[in-house]
C-alpha cells in the first residue's frame, strides 16, 4: 500500500484511513493482498478502525460499460479483508479520469476527478 503517513485528527487516534490510487496497474489486487497480510500479521493493530479506499482511474472502465475484471478482483479481495476483520471497511471508489500515458499531459478534468475521489473517501470515513 505504498507510503504510509499519519495525519493528525483531533480527538481521534484510533482511526487509520488508507487510500490506494490505482492508475493503470496490471494487477491492482496485489495491493489489497498486501493489506490482508499486514492485518493478519498485526501490522495495523494500533488502530481500532481501518478504512481502506482503493481508488480506480477510468483506465479500469470498459468501453461497453462496467469495469474490468482486474478492478473487480481487487475489490473482491478488499471485501474479503473487510469481512475477515470486524474493524476494517473497504470501499472501491472512482478516480474518474483516464491517466496519461508516459510523457503525456494530464487532462484538464483531473482536478475535478480528484475532488470526486476525495469526497468519496470522506464519505467512507466514520
Amino acid at each position: 500500500m505504498g507510503r504510509r503517513r499519519r495525519l493528525p485528527r483531533p480527538g481521534r487516534r484510533d482511526l487509520l484511513v488508507l487510500v490506494e490510487l490505482e492508475m493503470r496497474r496490471a494487477d491492482p489486487a496485489n495491493n489489497t493482498v498486501k493489506l490482508l497480510r499486514s492485518l493478519e500479521t498485526g501490522g495495523l493493530d494500533e488502530d481500532d478502525t481501518v478504512v481502506v479506499c482503493q481508488a480506480f482511474s477510468a483506465y479500469y472502465d470498459l468501453a461497453t460499460g462496467g469495469v474490468s475484471t482486474k478492478r473487480e478482483n481487487a475489490a473482491f479481495v478488499g471485501r474479503l479483508a473487510a469481512d475477515a476483520f470486524d474493524r476494517v471497511t473497504f470501499h472501491a471508489v472512482e478516480f474518474p479520469v483516464e491517466p496519461p500515458k508516459r510523457g503525456a499531459s494530464w487532462p484538464d478534468a483531473w482536478p475535478d476527478a480528484l475532488a470526486t475521489t476525495v469526497d468519496a473517501v470522506i464519505e467512507a470515513t466514520p
